[in-house]
């Protein structure tokens, strides 16, 4: 099985990576957020991103920084896929837990865009509750992001950097260059 985990900032094409892995190749879509939004269903408290964060925090502190991605393993070992992207890595316990876990048959794949106000901009037409509503509060959240979870510390560990600076094509393009054509066609049939 090939495991394929995302990393990148808030913005930077994290799900636009495992959607079109799923729509290309069947790629099974999973993320470590999901996780934490089932327990905010759960537990009755609203879904917005200062609460997520505190089920997050809660969660690390109390069942350890690898929690999410335990959880994650469960459902990935419950089924036999040849293949699954995984969106939300964001600490460097998700990666060396996985790592633990899968070995050499997990990529670390990190989506950049070099503009925070790119990410913004893309932020804001995909129009969630969640999100910030103007540039500096989006700032603001990236600080408190890096500061929780140390997401440019989980980057180093990436083995591969996708660029997505331009278009949506041109994302696609590099997606189909990096991953589908070099790793998946091997690992899976990708039509």
């Amino acid at each position: 099985m090939k495991v394929i985990g995302i990393v990148g900032l808030n913005g930077s094409g994290k799900d636009e990576l495992v959607d079109y892995l799923h729509q290309r190749c069947g790629v099974p879509m999973l993320s470590a957020g999901d996780i934490v939004r089932e327990i905010a269903k759960e537990e009755s408290i609203a879904r917005t991103r200062a609460n997520l964060h505190e089920i997050s925090q809660e969660y690390m502190t109390q069942y350890g920084k690898g929690y999410f991605m335990k959880r994650l393993i469960e459902k990935i070992e419950e089924r036999e896929w040849e293949a699954v992207a995984i969106s939300g890595i964001r600490t460097p316990a998700d990666v060396e837990t996985l790592r633990a876990h899968f070995g050499e048959d997990l990529v670390v794949v990190h989506v950049e865009v070099t503009d925070s106000f790119v990410r913004y901009q893309r932020v804001k037409r995909r129009g969630k509750l969640r999100d910030p509503e103007t540039y500096e509060d989006f700032l603001r959240q990236d600080a408190t992001e890096e500061e929780m979870f140390h997401v440019s510390e989980t980057i180093q560990h990436a083995d591969m950097t996708i660029n997505n600076d331009g278009t949506l094509e041109a994302f696609h393009r590099r997606i189909e260059e990096s991953l589908v054509q070099e790793m998946l066609s091997v690992e899976i049939a990708c039509d």
